[in-house]
């Protein structure tokens, strides 16, 4: 074989080695901002599906919860609106600080939450908006988002706080009594530890679906 043939084989394949570990380093990146399974329920017929991924271009991090509710879509929204009131001003109260709901319309709930963690970190402060929306198909939607420039309340230094919280909530008709229920998460991790984070945010979507399925049976 050549001395030419030998440079020209000998490139090729560098230039293929090259391609291919772009294109690996490229799908490894996109996969990682697409939905993958984190948890599903070990019940023979799964009741829920947690999920989680990388928002591209940010620091946050993206969870959901996907489930199906035996309730109509109005009715799993006005439960989730009933948690927040029994929150705010009923027995489970004593599990925050302080939970208030700072301002209500029919379309609109702003509150402001105080909340315990673990040691050794700070307790958190929340300004969360909350807005409600439906179409004339029967699907009901909430969506909130950090709200700190309407709440006026000043920063403590006793106090963590959220700067960034977003996520919602989609009931989607399936029957007139049943519904496909997707809630989803955003925040900014800010350097916690993923073997802190995950359990609490998998709770967190867990208690939030179970919540709904037995206050929206009550509605």
């Amino acid at each position: 074989m050549s001395t030419k043939l030998i440079f020209i084989l000998g490139f090729t394949i560098l230039f293929l080695q090259s391609c291919s570990s772009t294109r690996n380093s490229s799908i490894s990146e996109w996969e990682k901002h697409e939905w993958s399974i984190v948890k599903i329920d070990k019940k023979e017929v799964p009741r829920w599906k947690i999920y989680k991924r990388n928002l591209k271009g940010t620091n946050f991090l993206e969870y959901k919860i996907e489930g199906n509710i035996k309730s109509s879509p109005e009715a799993c929204l006005k439960a989730f609106k009933k948690d927040i009131h029994k929150l705010a001003n009923g027995a489970e109260n004593k599990k925050y600080p302080i939970y208030e709901i700072s301002e209500e319309s029919e379309n609109s709930l702003l509150t402001y939450v105080v909340h315990n963690e673990p040691f050794p970190f700070k307790n958190t402060e929340m300004s969360v908006r909350y807005l409600f929306y439906n179409d004339d198909v029967g699907n009901f939607d909430v969506e909130w988002n950090e709200e700190w420039e309407e709440s006026q309340i000043k920063p403590s230094k006793k106090l963590n706080r959220v700067e960034t919280f977003r996520g919602a909530w989609s009931f989607s008709l399936i029957t007139n009594n049943s519904s496909k229920a997707i809630n989803s998460v955003q925040f900014d991790p800010k350097g916690m530890p993923l073997w802190l984070i995950n359990p609490m945010v998998y709770r967190f979507l867990k208690e939030g679906l179970e919540n709904i399925r037995t206050t929206s049976k009550q509605i």
